[in-house]
């Protein structure tokens, strides 16, 4: 476990670092968990508000005492709130279903990483992991727009949400725009005047204020209180009682999806926070951290959940030490929790809305995706099947879809394997390097980097490179410039350095 370790040589100066963290991370995670909580959760289910910041308090406390990322922030993430909106809605799954399916999703998780699973998040080529991102990214904000206007049409699948929009644009209302708008204007407005402050939830408490101020509600501004009445801060123990109802057969596949998303997500989160700080998160217990942290979840009435990349990156920006950090962060939701729930009500939809919103765009990140179009064109395709497949579908779709492609595309890759030749602080490539053997050449690189001040890599008889191993030896030449070597590529083709030089300063 990261807290242990984290823990030897603790200084007592680092305490009011971790606590302070701890809170502005549970205020950053506050709003978002009520947010995603209310879209994971069709209004037939009911309860969302409190199964959202059940999961950040509950995963959010055991993702950071038994996982394996020092920084890493647990709880409900953009990328569950498809699926499980799907799951739930679904009569042959309903709530039973969806939290049986986690259990057997943290069973999994542990699993895997009691057989070192963690490792195999490198072989997921990276065109896919932007692609998905942003299938997720884009289908989170069309999701937003019924309440960001007011819209009354509802729709469960992408296409069917744009139905509904369309059909029933005639009920967009003013003020609830006004209101979402100007939420979302304040949270891009707030980082630009000081970068610490959190912009999401004081947007969130300004608007909510600006709303009673006007009487929002004789305006048709719907509240979470206009929609879901009283609401109160509770626990819900799983109820086995309606198991023998279920259909097993139906939540075999949930469970894999639950798994390897967690799973996906967890690490991608794990490996940010690690270029952040330029520790080694253990992928491995990380997984396990995961599976303890879905089951009691679901064990206290939360839902599924991973690690989450924004918390985790203000959590390190606030300054946290250990992962004592992700701790107090629980602490601090659970008396906001009891605290706060009589006030929650007075909160607009619309508000909320311009919340994931902008953790929609975030995880879109338009820049990042027009970059990765124009590396080649065979990643290009791979990028757009992933992340169409992912909106029109699901993120199983958009990942295995993906992949499979991506094999496909590679097969002139399988028949001309790379091959490494060393020779003291020289490595000379023949062949094509692609997602499937480039963590080969990075660990070469690195093993006569501990011998070396410098090391050549010989590029000459390179037949292919993609956009994979271009990331991975992106990333691995930030490490070793911090560490004060150097790498150097020769005889770069024409066509390899037209593409590297995306990456590379040239």
């Amino acid at each position: 476990m990261e807290l242990l370790n984290s823990l030897k040589n603790y200084k007592k100066s680092y305490l009011i670092n971790d606590i302070l963290s701890g809170l502005l991370v549970a205020i950053i995670a506050l709003p978002l968990s009520i947010a995603l909580g209310l879209q994971s959760v069709p209004e037939s289910v009911g309860g969302g508000i409190q199964m959202g910041i059940i999961t950040a308090i509950i995963a959010g406390f055991c993702i950071s005492a038994f996982g394996g990322s020092r920084f890493q922030i647990g709880g409900p993430t953009a990328a569950f709130v498809v699926i499980i909106f799907g799951y739930l809605a679904d009569p042959e799954i309903g709530l039973i279903g969806l939290q049986i399916a986690t259990l057997l999703a943290g069973i999994l998780l542990i699993i895997m990483g009691i057989l070192k699973g963690g490792n195999l998040v490198k072989y997921i080529p990276y065109p896919i992991e932007v692609g998905f991102t942003t299938g997720i990214g884009i289908t989170l904000l069309v999701a937003q727009i019924k309440d960001f206007c007011g819209f009354t049409g509802t729709g469960v699948h992408f296409i069917d949400k744009i139905v509904a929009y369309a059909t029933t644009i005639t009920s967009f209302n003013l003020a609830t725009f006004l209101i979402g708008l100007g939420t979302l204007v304040t949270i891009y407005i707030i980082p630009k005047i000081n970068k610490k402050l959190p912009a999401q939830f004081i947007a969130i408490v300004l608007f909510t204020i600006v709303n009673i101020l006007i009487g929002g509600e004789k305006f048709g501004v719907m509240t979470i209180g206009g929609k879901y009445g009283e609401i109160s801060a509770s626990f819900s123990i799983i109820n086995f009682g309606s198991i023998a109802s279920l259909n097993f057969g139906k939540i075999i596949v949930p469970a894999i999806v639950i798994a390897f998303l967690g799973a996906l997500e967890s690490l991608l989160s794990a490996t940010v926070a690690d270029g952040m700080t330029k520790l080694k998160s253990n992928f491995n217990v990380e997984l396990i951290g995961q599976g303890v942290g879905n089951i009691a979840s679901t064990m206290l009435g939360g839902l599924p959940a991973t690690g989450a990349i924004a918390r985790t990156s203000a959590n390190i920006k606030s300054g946290a030490k250990s992962s004592l950090a992700g701790v107090f962060h629980a602490v601090f939701l659970l008396i906001f929790y009891f605290a706060l729930m009589g006030v929650m009500k007075f909160i607009p939809l619309c508000a909320l809305a311009a919340v994931l919103i902008n953790v929609s765009i975030n995880i879109c990140n338009p820049k990042k995706f027009i970059k990765t179009g124009k590396f080649g064109i065979r990643d290009t395709i791979v990028l757009y099947t992933a992340m169409l497949l992912t909106v029109f579908f699901d993120l199983t779709y958009g990942v295995l879809g993906g992949f499979v492609l991506a094999l496909i595309l590679n097969i002139q890759s399988f028949k001309n394997p790379l091959k490494i030749e060393k020779e003291e602080n020289a490595i000379k490539l023949q062949g094509a390097i692609y997602f499937l053997n480039a963590n080969k050449l990075v660990k070469e690189i690195n093993a006569l980097l501990l011998e070396n001040e410098e090391v050549v890599v010989d590029f000459d008889k390179v037949t292919k490179i993609d956009l994979s191993s271009a990331e991975k030896l992106h990333i691995l030449m930030g490490d070793v410039e911090e560490s004060g070597k150097r790498v150097i590529y020769k005889n770069v083709s024409e066509n390899l350095d037209k593409r590297l030089t995306i990456y590379f300063n040239k």
